[in-house]
């Protein structure tokens, strides 16, 4: 919650360069709670308005999970997602 300002500034920041591809790297967040999916939610609205799209890459499994959960990860691209066991 209390990052999610400076998160919102530095994607408004990549979005004025008006990329064909927006990447956040999540490898190294441990945590991320309700503002911070509002925070990505928002970011991928903008850059769908814009013509581009967004791309989350590296989660850990538990924010996997998270993204999972709340069906983000149906409407973007996650990248780095562990490997499913082959039965």
């Amino acid at each position: 919650m209390s990052s999610a300002p400076l998160l919102t500034r530095e994607l408004e920041n990549v979005e004025s360069h008006r990329p064909k591809e927006i990447v956040l790297d999540l490898a190294e967040l441990s945590f991320m709670d309700v503002t911070g999916l509002r925070t990505i939610l928002d970011a991928a609205r903008r850059a769908r308005k814009m013509g581009s799209s967004m791309v989350i890459a590296n989660p850990l499994p538990h924010i996997i999970r998270l993204l999972e959960l709340t069906a983000i990860d149906q409407t973007l691209e996650v990248q780095g997602r562990p490997l499913a066991a082959v039965s």
